[in-house]
């Protein structure tokens, strides 16, 4: 072997390790940095030179850099971060719904209701006093109040959830709109910076929407949720939302801008909001509207059936015009002179109480869908309860199922220093070794040069 090829495999060292060092001290530098994926040099040994295959001791050269992936758990935690989210999003949400529906202060619906009752009672047990009547009159007030407090506070928690779903459409959108940028920046290099921002912009992705992705050699991804096109090469279909104001109780749409079609959103945090927003508030203010109807109606029977003191009969104790919570409120005449509400029947004297009785007695029977209306209300938080139930089991699950997938990922893909630091040693060991080489080559030429 000549000088000249000796110099050559020292200064081709020299360059590869100090590549490898680069490369290495970048690893160590990002270590905290969740969306890096470790790199490491392809060191190669040189085969070839002048054209000839096999000749031996030519050195090494630095090849590809390669950013160190799990693809199996790269793409399986893209997926199941979609329920999680959706899981996550939907447990909070409900939380909020129930601490509406199940505030278990005095002025709650449930304890509400229930002095309505006793209120009936007290009143039963001295019909003519007027005291108790003002009472009965304040305690409907309260009940027709606190209806429609529940009914007000869920409905503008579901208008404080629109501006979200937008939110979390338009960030898809703009996450798309990136994903195409780089597609166009992947077809002429391959950057591994540029493959860690993608990555990152598709982990942010899948917790917002149920996505699937496929990656093309260059890099370069298409996007589908629930089987249709988000994002492919360098174009993009872009959603929109809107909204069904023609009721109280609104529905949301997410739709494709161009198409109008209307896509199944099944994971992320978009699908927890619609659900929560599409489906379980108007379930719940649905049956709270039942309970209204049935309790409004049920007492204004027997009542209208009753006489007062004055001997007046025909008058209802809550308002004709009761269609719901939101609507649930007393009869403007009994509010003004309490002294029209009935407490006896018709062939009943003054001082008999069997019309306050029965209203009393009304808690006790099946008038709401054949359940009482406590035990009707009762399920109904019952209801939301599961379903925050049903919402934090399925976000355990998904949780661990979300980390052991992470920690497949992160025993490849994550940056461990004690590695890195033992490869650093390694590298600066080569490093000087190849300088060495060269400082040896060095003296040999001044030898030889000294000889002519």
């Amino acid at each position: 072997m000549s000088i000249s090829s000796m110099f050559e495999i020292g200064r081709r060292s020299l360059s590869t390790y100090k590549s490898a060092i680069d490369v290495t001290s970048g690893n160590i530098a990002n270590a905290n940095n969740p969306g890096y994926t470790r790199r490491r040099v392809d060191l190669r040994n040189l085969t070839q030179t002048n054209g000839v295959l096999g000749r031996l001791g030519s050195g090494v050269s630095p090849g590809d850099l390669l950013r160190t992936r799990q693809r199996f758990a790269e793409t399986a935690l893209w997926r199941e971060n979609a329920g999680l989210a959706k899981y996550e999003q939907s447990e909070t949400m409900l939380q909020q719904v129930e601490s509406i529906f199940g505030d278990a202060s005095s002025g709650g619906l449930s304890n509400v209701l229930s002095e309505f009752w006793n209120s009936w009672n007290d009143l039963a047990n001295d019909p003519e006093s007027d005291s108790l009547r003002s009472l009965v009159k304040n305690k409907g007030q309260l009940l027709a109040d606190s209806m429609n407090n529940t009914y007000n506070r869920t409905l503008q928690f579901q208008q404080q959830i629109k501006p979200q779903i937008s939110g979390t459409v338009n960030d898809i959108n703009r996450i798309g709109r990136q994903l195409v940028n780089l597609n166009r920046e992947l077809r002429v290099s391959d950057n591994p910076d540029l493959l860690d921002s993608r990555d990152q912009l598709i982990s942010d992705l899948s917790k917002m929407i149920n996505i699937s992705v496929k990656e093309k050699d260059t890099g370069e991804v298409s996007i589908f949720s629930g089987g249709y096109l988000l994002v492919s090469d360098t174009k993009q279909n872009e959603l929109s939302v809107s909204f069904n104001s023609d009721s109280a109780v609104q529905s949301a749409a997410v739709v494709f801008k161009d198409s109008n079609f209307e896509p199944e959103i099944e994971g992320g945090t978009l699908a927890g909001m619609m659900d929560t927003f599409n489906n379980k508030i108007p379930s719940y203010l649905d049956s709270l509207d039942t309970l209204a109807v049935n309790v409004a109606e049920k007492v204004n029977e027997l009542h209208a059936a009753g006489y007062n003191v004055a001997g007046t009969t025909g008058v209802n104790f809550f308002d004709d015009g009761v269609s719901g919570a939101s609507s649930f409120r007393m009869n403007a005449a009994i509010v003004e002179d309490p002294t029209l509400i009935a407490t006896r029947a018709a062939t009943e004297g003054v001082g008999s109480n069997s019309v306050a009785e029965s209203i009393f007695n009304l808690q006790f029977d099946t008038i709401v869908e054949n359940q009482a209306p406590s035990d009707f209300f009762t399920n109904l938080l019952s209801v939301i309860g599961s379903d925050i139930d049903n919402a934090s089991f399925l976000r355990e699950s998904q949780e661990l199922i979300t980390q052991n997938l992470q920690n497949q990922k992160d025993q490849v893909a994550g940056v461990s220093l004690d590695e890195e630091m033992t490869k650093l040693v390694q590298y600066e060991q080569a490093y000087q070794a190849a300088a060495k080489i060269i400082n040896t080559v060095d003296q040999m030429l001044e030898t030889v040069l000294s000889l002519r």
